[in-house]
């Protein structure tokens, strides 16, 4: 049995090649130059490569404007050279544009509020893993799936959040690595990317006045003797903006993401290390869940019609809502003084989210898809 991994990171599908390139002649499709020298530093072999090269398309008007100068020739080039018998992808739209001659796995790699998750052409794929019973019910809901066709279902957990129950971070090497202070509480800001402006926008609202907004929030933090990081997407321009980058070396704020790429590092341990998630509608929210600790939500723009066939309701939000920075900052003190407050409905959605959250996730979808390969006689 050949598998192929269509790869865009490694923070989701590295867990699945672990177990099972013992299992099966297992090969990495990778359009992103990140990613290979990755897995060549890992003295992995078995890599099909073919560059994809991406431009800024400055006439979109929304949506990714971070876009390849000629769409789907790489992921087409490194399926024609693989050939496999099962393609693994974890990202929703990429093997939709390959010829359809394998079977197919979506894994999913993460779990936003906001509209992703339910995207017609999954619908191509011939198993789904899914972290609970909530998106088996949705999507069947809102794709319209039929009872026969219900088997591709599997519900299996969710991967992703595994290493927070099995041993895999220590804290203070995680902070003294960063050059944080050990003896003094995290707090990170890490929001989504795109809405309806594309990539361009370091919050989901306050559009005319981010700059200032930023330097607010630096530098009151820094007032609350916090240790601050802000993490934005890989996906947004704001990454090497300047007058942001020389705000947060003002206050001394670790600000993460420092170039413009299609490749997504792993959070996971920077949310270890957080005490305290400022986000919006991000799916980095769901893992850091589970963790159980305080979690401020920014209200999106009205203008951004941001609950229009979202992924979640906006009664999913367990914690602080706000739409000011003034009550940005009363939450951030709040979650300081109470961390327990909102601990509840923090745990009630996640067993409403999560097939038990117990580390083992990955076990389980592996098997899924070997009893899957096994049905089709390939295994």
């Amino acid at each position: 049995m050949k598998i192929g991994f269509l790869a865009y990171s490694l923070m989701v599908l590295e867990g699945y090649w672990n177990k099972l390139h013992g299992k099966a002649d297992c090969w990495w499709g990778v359009t992103n130059p990140q990613i290979y020298d990755l897995l060549k530093k890992k003295n992995i072999d078995n890599v099909v490569y073919h560059h994809d090269e991406l431009i800024i398309d400055h006439k979109k008007t929304h949506g990714n404007k971070y876009v390849s100068n000629n769409p789907w020739h790489s992921e087409r080039t490194v399926a024609e050279r693989i050939k496999p018998d099962i393609w693994i992808a974890d990202t929703l739209n990429k093997l939709n544009n390959v010829r359809k001659d394998a079977f197919w796995v979506q894994t999913f790699h993460t779990l936003p509020i906001k509209k992703l998750f339910f995207y017609p052409p999954v619908l191509e794929y011939d198993l789904l893993l899914l972290p609970g019973e909530y998106h088996r019910q949705e999507i069947i809901k809102r794709l319209n799936i039929k009872e026969k066709d219900e088997e591709r279902l599997k519900v299996v957990g969710w991967p992703r959040t595994d290493d927070f129950f099995n041993g895999k971070f220590d804290r203070n090497e995680i902070v003294n690595t960063l050059g944080l202070d050990p003896n003094l509480k995290t707090i990170m800001y890490a929001p989504t990317w795109g809405w309806g402006y594309g990539n361009e926008r370091l919050f989901a609202r306050w559009f005319d006045r981010e700059v200032e907004v930023f330097e607010q929030m630096c530098y009151e933090i820094r007032k609350m003797d916090l240790n601050f990081i802000v993490k934005l997407h890989s996906l947004s321009f704001q990454v090497s903006n300047q007058t942001l980058i020389d705000i947060a070396k003002k206050y001394n704020v670790l600000w993460l993401t420092k170039e413009l790429s299609c490749f997504v590092d792993d959070p996971n341990p920077f949310l270890w290390i957080t005490d305290i998630l400022i986000s919006d509608l991000s799916g980095i929210i769901a893992e850091f869940m589970v963790l159980d600790r305080p979690i401020i939500y920014i209200e999106p723009d009205e203008k951004l019609d941001a609950w229009n066939g979202s992924d979640m309701p906006k009664n999913f939000r367990v914690g602080h809502v706000v739409s000011s920075p003034d009550e940005l900052l009363c939450a951030i003190d709040d979650s300081i003084k109470y961390p327990e407050k909102f601990k509840k409905q923090r745990r009630d959605l996640v067993s409403k989210l999560f097939n038990s959250p117990d580390g083992k996730a990955m076990d389980r979808s592996v098997q899924e898809i070997l009893n899957f390969a096994e049905s089709k006689g390939l295994y």
